[in-house]
């Protein structure tokens, strides 16, 4: 990772969690509802391909009830509730609806349907495959939405400039000397609590908590970890300092971080002109 100059950092805001904060790299990442939007969007492209072949299937589009955005769970634990009750298991997940696996699918519709744009072709297969007398589309009727939905220059998948950002910038603020200060305070907080660690990605990555069900070591280690950054706004400084190398980050690539806000943009009016069911 190159090193880049530690930029400064205004103010520094009291922050217990950052549920409700965005990190200024988002607006070039696509978000948990962008993405929701372009899937009902593909799905309903898809639905239409289909019946052109004289089959209804329309693909399930997984909804999560759950923000899963950047900040939702970057500097967890920050619940003490859900400390106490799941330590670093997290919060227990909620019903979701799923789409049915491949194998519940007729073979027509498994034929029809295909795997996608850029699918390689299956050994021996024909150079282009029919169904009912039609030529199937390259990739399926999968294949021919994601075209239709990238269409214009739209994208569907997060751009490497916005990932690197995200994940590069991430790594600089945990070795940024105003975060490691921080963490200082947080790890002496937590030896008077009884528990050695040098940061808190430390304790929340201890292997000891691979198990299916939280112990009541985890749990109490997790309570205390949560107060620790508490008592020493880790949160506040650590999302500070990370949003600062983001912006500095950002303001150097802005041209092409904004042509990739462009590209979602295009997906999601592609993703909402698509026809209803």
């Amino acid at each position: 990772m190159p090193t880049v100059a530690a930029p400064a950092v205004p103010t520094v805001p009291i922050i217990a969690n950052t549920l409700d904060r965005e990190l200024p790299v988002e607006k070039y990442l696509i978000t948990p509802e962008e993405n929701a939007r372009m899937d009902r969007g593909w799905a309903r492209l898809v639905s239409v391909c289909m019946k052109r072949f004289g089959l209804d299937y329309e693909p399930v589009v997984r909804e999560s009830q759950e923000r899963t955005g950047q900040t939702a769970h970057r500097y967890n634990p920050t619940d003490p509730g859900v400390a106490t009750a799941r330590g670093y298991h997290g919060e227990a997940p909620g019903d979701e609806s799923r789409t049915p696996p491949a194998a519940s699918m007729s073979p027509d519709v498994r034929l029809v349907l295909g795997s996608g744009s850029g699918s390689p072709k299956s050994p021996g297969a024909a150079q282009e495959p029919r169904f009912q007398g039609l030529p199937i589309p390259p990739g399926g009727c999968a294949g021919e939405a994601q075209e239709a939905i990238r269409a214009g220059g739209g994208i569907f998948q997060d751009a490497q400039v916005a990932i690197d950002i995200n994940f590069g910038n991430y790594k600089r603020s945990m070795a940024d000397e105003r975060v490691q200060e921080v963490f200082r305070k947080w790890s002496a907080c937590m030896k008077a609590s009884g528990f050695d660690y040098r940061t808190p990605p430390d304790a929340a990555n201890n292997p000891a908590w691979n198990s299916p069900a939280p112990s009541s070591t985890e749990k109490e280690t997790a309570v205390a970890d949560v107060r620790c950054k508490q008592e020493n706004n880790v949160v506040g400084v650590w999302f500070s300092v990370e949003s600062s190398y983001e912006e500095q980050d950002i303001a150097g690539k802005l041209q092409e971080l904004t042509r990739v806000r462009e590209s979602i943009d295009i997906t999601l009016r592609n993703a909402a002109a698509a026809p209803p069911k």
